[in-house]
């Protein structure tokens, strides 16, 4: 039950880490903890005995550290806040009472990356970095890495088969260091906003760094999945070109579609992400092109928004672009669709979709709904699994206004369905805020008829 925690809210961080402190035989039990306080998932601020953010994540920072010598099955730790652990010796206490911990995440804020204890860790097979905190400015700031960090993973982290370094707003990251690194286990990749190339590129620049991202992505045959996020503007190379035996047992990537062309061998892609921009009228088109080069896919996230071509009639286009997701894709088992036009379209419009033949078992969909749907989402899923003789598994969330950035996404209300009977019952659960603005939270059971 204790192996894996992860908790979602200031809250449940509160309420969790002082239980584990009560209770250390349970906090022996935890090989994975993820703590998120001032999770900015939802659309209200939780209102708890903490008074102010800092206050937050001070409290569950200095509980973690004295928490932590119980810990001693502990193989992951991630941070999830706002900005990084002001107490930073909570990673010396973390390295000197988890002997089995192995892989380390951290989300920092604006500030500078001088840190003087999460850099000391040896043989990591996983390390995440997110930069969190936006820059209100035209021109973004270039962050250079600390090389303390570039010797831990270089040079002392040679098994390492996890690697995030990401941010979620306009703050470059400069990861050339990165592509010396040599890891034979590499199996996940994830990059955000990053600087390639010099602020004043020069041919030879252009060439000598566009050639060691591909050279790195070359060695690394045991990569699975690759994220590469954004890879836009001056500080990128206009194009990349791997050799044709680069990536042999590459399953997911999530880019711009665009990215695709630089991929050797595509024909074996299960799974693809394209959420990093919204396609309209005007792009869908490239998408779904896209999707027909892939012919093992089995699993598609992506981001559309209707009102691109400021139309008020294109709302009718969404029928039109779930039919042809599923036509160039008929293998789809697992397909989320997040929609930010706003208005929105009405189920109806995916219902009539799901007529042609398809594969779904599980379907996400994300939508902007100004008010909280009570009983229309059950209205909704039973229409779903009405149309659709494969789906097995439903979610459904609303977000309140229409979004720019995926950061931007504030969830109003999730349910998800799930039929777990024959003859079909959906077991239900729902969470969110009702209309009233009150935390709600229910699970139940409903009858397909």
């Amino acid at each position: 039950l204790y192996a894996s925690v992860d908790l979602r809210s200031s809250a449940q961080c509160q309420h969790t880490l002082s239980f584990l402190l009560t209770h250390p035989h349970i906090a022996r039990c935890i090989k994975s903890l993820v703590v998120r306080p001032n999770n900015e998932q939802w659309i209200q601020p939780e209102h708890g005995a903490l008074s102010s953010a800092r206050d937050v994540e001070s409290w569950v920072v200095v509980t973690i550290d004295q928490v932590a010598i119980h810990l001693v099955n502990l193989q992951t730790f991630i941070w999830d806040g706002k900005e990084f652990p002001k107490y930073d010796n909570v990673w010396q206490s973390l390295r000197m009472s988890c002997p089995e911990l192995r892989h380390v995440g951290v989300t920092v804020g604006l500030g500078d990356f001088t840190f003087r204890f999460l850099f000391q860790f040896d043989d990591l097979v996983g390390f995440t970095l997110r930069v969190k905190q936006l820059v209100g400015s035209l021109h973004p700031p270039f962050d250079e890495l600390p090389q303390t960090l570039w010797d831990m993973l270089l040079n002392r982290c040679p098994n390492l088969q996890h690697l995030t370094i990401d941010t979620v707003n306009e703050r470059y990251i400069d990861v050339r260091p990165l592509f010396q690194g040599r890891w034979p286990s590499l199996r996940h990749l994830t990059l955000g906003d990053f600087v390639l190339l010099d602020a004043f590129a020069t041919v030879e620049s252009v060439a000598n760094n566009g050639t060691s991202m591909m050279n790195f992505l070359a060695y690394h045959r045991s990569l699975e999945h690759v994220t590469l996020h954004q890879l836009e503007g001056w500080y990128f190379p206009l194009s990349l070109s791997l050799p044709l035996t680069s990536l042999p047992n590459l399953k997911h990537f999530s880019a711009r579609f665009l990215m695709l062309r630089h991929l050797p061998d595509v024909l074996r892609l299960e799974s693809l992400e394209l959420t990093n921009h919204p396609h309209g009228m005007y792009t869908i088109s490239g998408a779904l092109w896209a999707l027909t080069q892939l012919p093992a896919l089995l699993s598609l996230r992506i981001w559309i928004d209707c009102h691109d071509s400021g139309d008020a009639d294109v709302k009718s286009d969404h029928t039109k672009y779930f039919t042809e997701i599923l036509k160039c894709a008929p293998r789809l088992l697992y397909l989320d669709i997040s929609c930010s036009s706003d208005p929105t379209f009405p189920m109806i419009e995916l219902s009539t979709a799901l007529n042609r033949p398809h594969r779904l078992r599980s379907l996400v969909v994300t939508q902007v709904k100004k008010s909280s749907r009570e009983g229309d989402a059950l209205k909704d899923a039973t229409m779903l699994f009405r149309q659709s003789a494969t789906l097995r598994y439903l979610r459904l969330q609303d977000v309140v206004a229409r979004w720019r950035h995926p950061r931007d996404l504030r969830y109003q209300k999730v349910a998800t369905f799930e039929i777990v009977a024959s003859p079909p019952v959906l077991a239900v659960h729902e969470m969110g805020h009702n209309r009233k603005g009150l935390r709600m939270c229910r699970t139940y059971r409903h009858v397909l008829k």
